[in-house]
């Protein structure tokens, strides 16, 4: 509705009227100032930015989650969805789990153990009842 009100404006503004460029700039920049305008504008972003959060903490990148979404919104929570895992993958079951676990919270295992044990180790445990 305000931008409707500075384009109307500016359309009908006289060339050969001094006053009315001045009228016309003070008419835009109070719709641009309007308290509800920037309510929204502001409401709006922490919206996208509580979106962001949760879409960066399934991914392990909270705060990039946080930061791109308040910036770009929906875009940002592609850019998110989209980007490498900032989760650390179990070697027993294979589901994320946060850098700086010292168990999954899957399965249990302990991640510094299982993952200083060799690919050797790995193969001796793998169920050999089920045959070829």
């Amino acid at each position: 509705m305000a931008l409707d009100t500075c384009i109307s404006t500016f359309l009908s503004l006289d060339a050969n009227d001094p006053d009315a460029a001045p009228a016309a700039l003070q008419t835009c920049m109070q719709a641009l100032l309007d308290p509800t305008l920037w309510q929204w504008v502001i409401g709006i972003t922490f919206a996208c930015a509580a979106v962001g959060l949760l879409v960066g903490w399934v991914r392990g990148r909270w705060l990039a989650g946080l930061l791109w979404g308040a910036a770009l919104g929906p875009i940002g929570w592609l850019v998110v969805l989209l980007s490498k895992s900032g989760l650390v993958e179990c070697p027993e079951c294979g589901k994320g789990n946060v850098p700086r676990a010292k168990a999954c919270r899957h399965c249990g295992v302990n991640l510094a153990a299982a993952a200083a044990r060799s690919e050797r180790s790995a193969l001796k445990r793998v169920d050999r009842s089920r045959g070829w």
